[in-house]
């Protein structure tokens, strides 16, 4: 457990915010917002930027899980639900809403803080993956350029395939460039010149 995470609670009622409170202290965590689920969650997570969002809702209902999609979008932070959902379709929907451990039932200590570790690690493999995936969509959408340009340079300089792929690689390396940015570079010239 990370001692001191800022968290925002979303909570309805008083007495359950409390309670919430309370057990938010009581585990090493530091309080920093907290709104009721009708609130503007990304507006409310932009005004206190906590490290993580605890939510205690009874069943999470399309506006709750539409705010909850809001703020993934917005502002992006782990989410930990205790909520009464438990069949499939309101699992998957507060998934798919950005929630990442969904917590049937009241929340007490131990089950509040491995709700936030369980929030925490998923959020961070969730980032990962989405870079990686990010990554690789670069990666092939510069190895589509490459190739486009060292066909350019292959019809022009009336190079085969391996001397104008050097011929690239040493241009990028003089102009320091990465390969993929002179490749955009030779295609944007060939357009301009026709």
């Amino acid at each position: 457990m990370a001692k001191g995470l800022k968290v925002m609670l979303v909570a309805a009622g008083d007495a359950d915010g409390a309670d919430f409170e309370g057990l938010l202290a009581a585990s090493g965590y530091r309080l920093v917002g907290r709104c009721d689920e009708a609130d503007d969650l990304a507006a409310r997570a932009g005004a206190c930027h906590p490290d993580v969002v605890v939510i205690d809702a009874g069943a999470p209902d399309s506006r709750l899980l539409s705010r909850i999609a809001s703020l993934r979008r917005a502002r992006p932070r782990p989410i930990a639900l205790f909520c009464d959902a438990g069949n499939s379709e309101e699992i998957a929907a507060a998934v798919g809403a950005g929630v990442n451990a969904l917590i049937p039932g009241r929340a007490s200590r131990d089950r509040l803080v491995s709700a936030i570790d369980v929030a925490m690690a998923q959020f961070g493999e969730i980032n990962r993956i989405l870079q990686e995936r990010d990554r690789a969509t670069t990666a092939l959408a510069e190895r589509k350029l490459i190739e486009r340009a060292k066909g350019i340079i292959m019809k022009q300089r009336r190079l085969d395939e391996d001397a104008a792929y050097k011929f690239m690689r040493q241009a990028a390396m003089n102009k320091n460039l990465r390969l993929g940015q002179l490749a955009a570079s030779i295609i944007e010239a060939e357009e301009l010149l026709g």
